[in-house]
């Protein structure tokens, strides 16, 4: 534990050569990840990693049963992988990790700072090869992932003997026009931060019918001039702007095309691209995030809004979704885990 609290206290630090070595790794390897968001990433981890709070962890953690586990995980989130390496880590197990980048960079360096030669981390399933050699198998993904590794389940011979496969996640915020300047700014961090890839990001946002979208338009282009867009964002949106624009569908967009919001039913749409959701009634809300609530990672509010909504894991207020406590009980695979090394 205290290796890990050391490599906490040096990596908090941006001048840290092996955090600046990673950090440019990982930019030249995505085509979203931007300096100012790897920043905040690393920060954050950092520093929500205290003696006590690991010393929790540590408690919680499952006794080593000698199983083999594979953890496939698409989360495209800069630290995507990190809090489930840390628990196969600290209880004794191995396995391997699939992560996406630019995750397999960062959480990469950070496993070699803290000479873990336990889990293996590759950006490729292969799941051919390592379904057999695994005993326990957790699954973060879409349902063409989901498709993909029933079939390959299907095929192998010795199949894991615990398996879960669970949604790739998203967020999602509700607005009844009392926010306030700083709470719409937290909400653009919500919304934009990491360019909209990531299962805390929120996708979609219920406004009433009645309440026009120009404050948080407002609050997204304050936002780009802190955290600038990653230089293929706008690229990414041109195509979608253009079908909203030829379907006529009320929609507006950033200068530069930065960010892009559209009005429409609650479907998530291209990572960027955030859905306005109008309600006529806030009962309507409720009921769709608890029939959603399996694919719902977080429920952003004010507070007052908040304690009126469904008593959904992971419920916080603006400017707090990119900001989860350790571990993080909504946004991982820390839970199944548990459970199955249980």
């Amino acid at each position: 534990m205290q290796r890990l609290l050391e490599l906490a206290r040096r990596w908090r630090e941006p001048s840290w050569p092996e955090r600046q070595e990673a950090v440019a790794q990982a930019l030249a390897a995505s085509d979203f990840l931007t300096e100012e968001a790897a920043a905040f990433a690393l920060n954050q981890q950092m520093h929500v990693l205290t003696e006590s709070v690991l010393r929790r962890f540590v408690e919680s953690l499952p006794p080593p049963s000698g199983r083999t586990v594979l953890l496939w995980q698409t989360d495209r989130a800069p630290l995507a992988g990190w809090q489930e390496a840390l628990l196969l880590w600290l209880s004794g197990h191995r396995g391997t990790l699939v992560l996406a980048e630019p995750a397999a960079t960062l959480v990469g360096a950070l496993l070699q700072a803290l000479a873990v030669d336990t889990i293996h981390l590759d950006t490729e399933p292969r799941l051919e090869t390592r379904l057999e050699a695994a005993d326990v198998l957790v699954v973060v993904g879409d349902e063409a992932v989901h498709q993909e590794v029933q079939e390959a389940l299907a095929r192998v011979r010795r199949p894991p003997e615990r398996v879960r496969l669970l949604p790739m996640r998203y967020g999602a915020a509700v607005l009844d026009g009392r926010e306030t300047p700083d709470e719409l700014e937290g909400l653009a961090e919500d919304a934009l931060l990491f360019e909209g890839f990531g299962a805390r990001s929120v996708r979609l946002l219920w406004a009433p019918e009645s309440l026009k979208p120009d404050a948080l338009l407002e609050a997204l282009s304050h936002f780009r001039g802190v955290f600038p867009a990653h230089p293929a964002t706008p690229g990414r949106l041109k195509m979608p702007q253009a079908w909203l624009k030829a379907a006529g569908i009320p929609h507006a967009y950033g200068e530069g095309l930065e960010f892009l919001v559209s009005r429409g039913a609650p479907e998530v749409q291209t990572p960027g691209h955030l859905r306005w959701v109008p309600y006529r009634d806030p009962v309507e809300v409720a009921e769709w995030l608890e029939a959603h609530a399996a694919e719902v990672s977080v429920v952003v509010a004010r507070p007052a809004l908040l304690r009126q909504l469904p008593q959904l894991p992971g419920r916080t207020t603006p400017g707090h979704a990119h900001r989860p406590p350790f571990p993080d009980p909504v946004g991982t695979a820390i839970e199944a885990l548990r459970e199955l090394l249980a």
